[in-house]
């Protein structure tokens, strides 16, 4: 006798919903997979290759960050493949995949929009061709076509920091200068300092900045043409078009830190290559800027070419100053310890080009609070170091002038 198959009936649709299951596991088990593989590859190695130190954020700090990084991607890894990816099948396979399906598309159409929405918030007037905060904090900055901004001439601009009152005052030609009354005579003999914020000062006073105190120190009129956010090429761009000007160039000063060369790799402004070639700013979108400074991540390859664009900027400094017999000198500020990766930094743009510096310890103590830039006691150790360094090179520099 023969008993009737009670088992259910398999339909097209509850295949199709296996089908789809299957589909949709596979899918949330590679992006499981991947996310996990990519906590794996990102190991304290990888950090030390694509992760620049930053003058700004301590060394822990980024190691903090890269952890907490890290340790997402490891949790979203193991929550795709044992949480998301069961539930998911379990939801497809009931005949809600449909359902799921348009909640995951209303998802990212809705992420896709705010997106947009930041990116065009970011490209508003406010933000167009300059940061807002270089339109707004002080020493104010203004576009320029050929070096992405510049200091704005012929002002005085106040600052209140820390409950101290600092005050910075800029000639016709955009150089911090002590008085109002005293702009820059390119007739006189000069010390031409080149560079970004730490150069020109920034939240210091005249008398406490490295300009102010050499040329109070040795008599010789100090040129400072360093503007706030500058980067190495920007600052040699700078000094290209001024140095002309001076008819008694004594000496150049040009500040390069290690720990800022992650500003060297910035392509959304103008910047040169190492062959020195110049480029406009690249019109990247605002959020890919605000992702790197998140991710923190540079290419091998974006690296090298920072280091030889820096190397050759350099080099082309120390021979501009020499063309003009004048003597050349590199700055190095470094907070110790000196950082490994720093350190390597380093010795690759200027060792290896065998280029004139004096690196210039200085106690981690000695920061702006709540800032991170160096303090009136760093600014006189390298004030000293400079004076030091310049006599060495040329022992009769600061006499008969």
């Amino acid at each position: 006798m023969k008993y009737p198959d009670l088992s259910p009936v398999k339909t097209g649709n509850e295949s199709d919903h296996r089908l789809a299951a299957t589909i949709v596991e596979a899918m949330l088990a590679a992006t499981g997979a991947g996310l996990l593989l990519l906590a794996w590859l990102i190991n304290r190695g990888w950090l030390d290759r694509h992760v620049l130190p930053h003058m700004f954020l301590t060394r822990d700090y980024q190691i903090l960050w890269w952890a907490i990084e890290r340790g997402t991607a490891f949790a979203l890894g193991l929550g795709l493949l044992f949480l998301v990816r069961p539930w998911a099948a379990r939801q497809v396979r009931r005949g809600k995949g449909r359902e799921l399906f348009t909640l995951c598309a209303l998802g990212t159409i809705a992420i896709a929009l705010s997106l947009l929405v930041s990116e065009l918030a970011l490209r508003t007037i406010s933000w167009r061709k300059i940061d807002r905060w270089a339109a707004s904090e002080e020493p104010l900055r203004r576009p320029d076509a050929r070096l992405g901004w510049a200091n704005v001439p012929a002002r005085t601009g106040v600052e209140i920091f820390d409950g101290r009152r600092i005050v910075y005052h800029f000639d016709a030609g955009g150089h911090r200068i002590a008085a109002p009354g005293r702009p820059i005579d390119y007739a006189r003999p000069s010390i031409l300092f080149a560079g970004e914020s730490i150069m020109i000062g920034f939240r210091l006073n005249w008398p406490d900045t490295i300009a102010g105190r050499i040329e109070t120190a040795t008599g010789l009129q100090s040129a400072n043409l360093a503007v706030n956010g500058y980067s190495t090429d920007q600052a040699f761009m700078r000094l290209a078009a001024d140095l002309p000007h001076f008819a008694k160039p004594v000496a150049v000063v040009a500040l390069f830190a290690p720990a800022l060369m992650e500003r060297n790799l910035d392509r959304d402004r103008p910047h040169l290559d190492a062959g020195l070639r110049w480029y406009p700013g690249q019109n990247h979108w605002r959020l890919r800027r605000l992702a790197k400074n998140v991710a923190l991540y540079h290419s091998r390859r974006r690296l090298d070419e920072g280091m030889k664009m820096t190397q050759a900027v350099l080099r082309e400094i120390v021979l501009a100053a020499r063309a003009r017999h004048a003597a050349a000198l590199i700055l190095v500020p470094t907070f110790v310890p000196e950082q490994p990766a720093e350190r390597a930094i380093r010795r690759e743009v200027l060792d290896d080009a065998g280029l004139p510096y004096v690196i210039v310890p200085l106690d981690p103590h000695w920061r702006m609070p709540h800032d991170g830039h160096p303090d009136a006691r760093a600014n006189l150790a390298m004030a000293r170091a400079i004076v030091v360094g310049l006599k060495r090179q040329r022992p009769d520099i600061f006499t008969g002038r």
